[in-house]
């Protein structure tokens, strides 16, 4: 319990006191606005390599925005957030895009460091996204993600990419990459809270030392699908599909 309020009173100072302030987006003097199509970020991603399903969990939702996005290809969409604020902005923001779905929705206050409040073999799917690199015992929630998945079904899990050419570089000259967008640590934690660093290789051993057989290794971006030739280097984050055999 003691745990869970720590947590929440960091995400709460982040997102319920709006505190982040986010490193500005490159321009690329216009080619990404003519190119947008190709533009995958990593919400986009996680929406192509998730099929209909009856049920699914998304931890770590935030406002929502993935399960608002999946409403058409699931009949009941949980999301599980440590955040209240975050999950009354979802919950209002359902009944203002779409209010004759709102009731296939259930927002539920969790930590992801804690048991997932759920039965075994609840869901066809698990999403979790921008979240596992804020978890401090992420053996834990994997084991948690295999219980309560049903058999066949699947995670699709999204973390930053410290192997990114990018970080490569800044490491050679001596720098600490910066995994998060909030460029004001001081206020809402240290690199924004990423608490743990992934490769991919590292990244899918996590899973399939578990029992999830890895079905997809890819990488979201700019230009994501010529990038995803090599994501391990190209791809400034991590995105697997990992299926509960």
């Amino acid at each position: 319990m003691k745990n869970d309020m720590k947590y929440k009173i960091l995400y709460e100072k982040q997102y319920g006191k709006k505190k982040l302030v986010n490193l500005p987006q490159k321009k690329y003097w216009g080619l990404r606005r003519l190119l947008r199509k190709y533009d995958w970020d990593r919400y986009d991603i996680a929406e192509q390599l998730t099929h209909p399903g009856k049920i699914i969990l998304d931890i770590g939702c935030g406002e929502g925005n993935l399960l608002f996005r999946l409403k058409d290809k699931f009949d009941e969409l949980y999301g599980l957030d440590v955040a209240p604020s975050r999950l009354k902005e979802a919950e209002a923001k359902i009944k203002e895009i779409d209010p004759s779905k709102a009731s296939k929705f259930k927002f539920i206050e969790g930590n992801a460091d804690s048991p997932l409040p759920f039965p075994n073999e609840s869901f066809d799917v698990i999403t979790c996204i921008a979240v596992m690199e804020h978890v401090y015992d992420i053996f834990s929630l994997v084991k948690e993600m295999f219980r309560v998945l049903k058999p066949g079904g699947y995670v699709v899990a999204e973390v930053p990419n410290i192997a990114y050419l990018k970080h490569r570089i800044s490491l050679l000259l001596g720098l600490l990459p910066v995994t998060s967008s909030p460029y004001n640590w001081k206020e809402v934690g240290w690199d924004g809270g990423h608490i743990h660093y992934f490769t991919m290789k590292k990244f899918s051993l996590l899973f399939s030392s578990q029992g999830f057989r890895i079905e997809e290794k890819c990488g979201s971006g700019f230009l994501a699908k010529l990038r995803n030739w090599w994501p391990t280097l190209l791809c400034g984050d991590l995105v697997i599909k990992a299926v509960k055999q």
